[in-house]
């Protein structure tokens, strides 16, 4: 194998893998660049749309101007949009850079493969690797990159890599045009095309979600995530030597483990990123039994018409869902960190502290939680007003503070759940598409059996491990009473009472009451959902708040 063609498939490999390798860039960038899910989602989103729309203009050009003018101009572009990308300072610059990226990613991808497969000895085999590997080992590379520097070391890296290849494609030999009549071409049939882009869809929407909750929503480090994520490289690599089997019949059940292992994640027990890694790794599988027998195999890639035609495929599989779950996950996210924020109040007003911190303690706690990062927002928070206690009252407060971080946790994992089990089903999708041409072997058995227990064994340890969340409870009723003892505990109950009353006249939560008497910005959505003005005058009221020393 000649050192050219592996450069040159390294540098293919990186606009192949672009995707995964910005995905854990995104969380830092919501906060860098004070954006939103959906945004960071259209970072991935813009890249691989344009890159789908370019991929057949890409070729068509290639055979009129020649495979390494292509090439060449499609590196030069793509190196100078990550150059780009890496100095922008607002959104609405990197994704326009993006969108340059993928239009030199798409006329590189296209020389690539020709100049690859145009020799007397094509090297399948390395193409195969590019496609597998490069996609899977992505958020690794991104992830150390992240780390050491800051997101914007993932684009600048990818400007010598891209210069590579650009060198790559001017010393290799140039590639005759192919002369195959559109009509001689092989079809492409309906079911492994359907199959691939459900399957690629699962994979990045999985790794996109993941990302996001371990980084964003468990506030671990780019690298240590990296590191986590790497069992799906490994499961990959794993799956692409298992052989034996028809490629529909390794298609199906790589679609099928795929689907066993995202959903699984679904059903996480805690913030203990090793819980993540068998599903991982059965995804893994997955991808390697999946993606080498789908392209290449049941759909033909011979010519780089052909390779335009899969990974067009591919990238709109991608597209869609990205489409679709950044915004489920956005707005789940925002539902699950409210009524978090409500949980954490619940655990406040019942801890056993002095009466008069705890419509003050609350507030401050959870009106810091934010969507960027969450975790990482109340732990800054409660390690700021833990200097206010002391003896009992500290034990007290580290025990509210431990239960309102595993309360955050549990909405974390809730607020992806959906979307995840979306991703999940993209593949399940591509499964039903093979199972008319496939063979019940024993292998596509086990894996539907792992693709069903899997789920199954996650959700019975979700169900025993998970840590018990509050309830918020109807203020129309009578609730448990915190039992501090005392004369400050009687004006306690008495205060708590009235903060009910307040709130079963009002129609809300005696907790959603309790953050809008201290925020205004909650006072406005208060009053804006109940009709009723949190902070005006009324005798109970004033009660309350002076009971509490707030008056």
């Amino acid at each position: 194998m000649r050192a050219k063609s592996v450069l040159l498939a390294v540098a293919a490999g990186l606009a192949l893998a672009d995707a995964s390798i910005v995905t854990l860039a995104l969380p830092e960038l919501l906060t860098a660049l004070n954006t939103t899910i959906e945004g960071v989602a259209a970072v991935i989103g813009v890249y691989t749309i344009v890159l789908c729309v370019m991929l057949l203009p890409a070729w068509w050009l290639a055979q009129r101007i020649g495979y390494r003018t292509v090439g060449v101009i499609g590196f030069l572009v793509f190196a100078g949009a990550s150059a780009v990308c890496s100095q922008a300072d607002t959104l609405t610059v990197l994704l326009i850079a993006r969108g340059v990226q993928a239009i030199g990613g798409a006329g590189a991808l296209v020389a690539a493969f020709a100049l690859l497969h145009g020799g007397d000895r094509p090297q399948r085999q390395l193409w195969l690797a590019v496609v597998l590997v490069s996609t899977a080992i992505g958020p690794a590379l991104g992830g150390a990159l992240t780390q050491a520097f800051s997101w914007r070391a993932i684009f600048t890296a990818q400007v010598p890599i891209a210069l590579i290849g650009l060198v790559a494609c001017l010393i290799e030999a140039p590639v005759v045009a192919e002369r195959v009549p559109a009509e001689r071409r092989e079809r492409v049939e309906r079911g492994p095309a359907v199959a691939l882009a459900c399957v690629s869809a699962a994979l990045t929407g999985v790794l996109f979600l993941l990302i996001l909750l371990l980084v964003a929503g468990w506030n671990l480090e780019p690298l240590e995530a990296a590191l986590i994520v790497t069992a799906l490289p490994i499961g990959a690599v794993a799956g692409a030597q298992i052989k034996g089997a028809s490629a529909t019949t390794r298609a199906a059940a790589g679609c099928l483990l795929v689907a066993g292992g995202v959903a699984a994640l679904a059903w996480l027990p805690n913030a203990n990123g090793w819980w993540t890694v068998p599903p991982q790794l059965l995804a893994g599988v997955g991808m390697g039994l999946s993606l080498p027998s789908l392209g290449g195999e049941l759909l033909p890639e011979h010519t780089a018409h052909d390779a335009a035609v899969v990974l067009t495929i591919r990238h709109f599989g991608i597209a869609v869902a990205l489409v679709l779950i950044a915004p489920i996950a956005a707005h789940q996210l925002t539902a699950s960190i409210n009524h978090m924020k409500l949980q954490g109040v619940a655990l406040v007003l019942d801890a056993k502290l002095p009466p008069q911190d705890k419509i003050k303690l609350a507030p401050k706690l959870l009106n810091a939680v934010n969507e960027q990062q969450p975790r990482k927002a109340l732990k800054q928070a409660a390690a700021q007003q833990r200097s206010s206690f002391s003896g009992a009252d500290l034990a007290a407060y580290d025990e509210t503070t431990s239960r309102a971080d595993d309360t955050l946790v549990a909405a974390a994992g809730h607020a992806f759940a959906i979307a995840v089990l979306i991703a999940g089903a993209f593949a399940l999708v591509g499964a039903l598409f093979l199972f008319s041409r496939a063979r019940w072997a024993a292998g596509l058995i086990a894996a539907l059996i792992a693709a069903v227990a899997t789920p199954a064994a996650y959700a019975y340890a979700h169900h025993q491990l998970a840590p018990q969340t509050p309830q918020i409870l109807d203020p129309c009723k009578p609730r448990p009473k915190p039992h501090t003892g005392g004369i400050s505990g009687f004006l306690q109950d008495q205060a708590l009472h009235a903060l009910d009353e307040i709130a079963c006249h009002n129609g809300s939560s005696r907790e959603a009451l309790v953050l809008a008497l201290a925020s205004s910005e909650e006072a406005k959505a208060y009053k804006k959902k109940y009709g009723v003005n949190p902070r005006s005058a009324s005798g109970i009221l004033e009660q309350a708040l002076g009971l509490l020393g707030l008056g």
